[in-house]
């Protein structure tokens, strides 16, 4: 019987039942295997809401960092056109994908009238960092150098939003890039070295994401750990935080990556940057990609976009 927090919410308790009725893979560290396993589980747990996205899906592919980078633009009914998002998924760089994301990024784009432009970056161990970074580094580069084009109007403001590591390469963005307007990280990893001590609090398997998992994905992301410290994304050691752009932080509260959130706000709010931090009681990293287990917390970090993606 696996352990309990008493802190779990009853979205979370039913998180662990589902994984616990799918029998662990036979080679846990099969990245194919892995990814199988993540699309199957969000394609099951989001089923009934699959389809119920109001506006329309257009796919794409932008040439970047010598390839063509394939991305999804949800674009609503009645869209606001001085908005537009450009999204990167979580899965450390290695699991998941546009599909595994899609169901909450076409739920955020129904409830904000924005567009969000969904990007298939390039994942490890086939690729990986710097070219990861590089993908989404200049896809962003071109679409708001041709945001336009995307259906808004020239003077949008254009933002970047991140779930896990996502989360962290939105956050290098606005430190690489001075043209970003503002910023959403969701259960974001700003701290590659996992210095904090949520790390050392959360490391049961009952909280999901382990030391073990972590310690894969870092090899899976990364050939040379010195890269760790390449400034584009340990964003936590950049020297100035001066005129980064308006950052709203989600933080899942049973999570070992909690206090990086936490850690980059002070380190935001010292240099003067407008922050916004909601913490999502009760929930597990990786929450935010399932709303069909976590519905109310999922309807709590929309109407937080909301409200923020309103304030700007």
């Amino acid at each position: 019987m696996l352990s309990r927090d008493s802190r779990f919410s009853d979205e979370a308790l039913a998180f662990l039942n589902i994984l616990m009725q799918s029998p662990p893979p036979e080679n846990k560290t099969d990245v194919n295997v892995n990814r199988e396993l993540s699309e199957s589980l969000h394609a099951n747990v989001n089923q009934k809401l699959i389809g119920a996205f109001k506006g329309t899906e257009k796919e794409e592919l932008i040439n970047a960092n010598s390839t063509e980078i394939p991305v999804t633009i949800y674009t609503p009914v009645d869209v606001d056109k001085t908005k537009l998002v450009i999204f990167f998924h979580g899965g450390g760089w290695t699991v998941n994908s546009r599909r595994t994301h899609q169901t909450m990024v076409n739920m955020i784009a129904d409830a904000t009238n924005t567009i969000w432009i969904n990007v298939e970056y390039r994942r490890g161990p086939e690729y990986k960092f710097p070219i990861w970074w590089n993908d989404v580094y200049q896809v962003t580069k071109y679409v708001i150098e041709n945001k336009q084009s995307y259906g808004v109007d020239s003077s949008a403001k254009v933002g970047v939003a991140g779930e896990s590591c996502g989360a962290l390469m939105a956050a290098g963005l606005c430190h690489a890039m001075k043209n970003i307007d503002f910023q959403i990280l969701v259960s974001g990893i700003l701290d590659l070295h996992r210095t904090a001590p949520s790390y050392k609090e959360f490391t049961h398997q009952m909280y999901f994401l382990t030391p073990e998992i972590l310690d894969w994905l870092t090899l899976s992301a990364f050939d040379n750990m010195k890269d760790l410290d390449d400034p584009r994304i340990a964003v936590m050691q950049n020297k100035s935080f001066e005129g980064l752009p308006p950052c709203l932080f989600i933080v899942s509260e049973l999570d070992p990556l909690h206090d990086d959130s936490y850690e980059y706000q002070k380190l935001l709010d010292k240099a003067g940057v407008q922050t916004k931090l909601v913490l999502i009681k009760g929930v597990l990293h990786g929450f935010f990609s399932v709303p069909g287990i976590y519905p109310k917390a999922c309807a709590d970090v929309i109407i937080n976009i909301k409200e923020f993606m309103g304030s700007l």
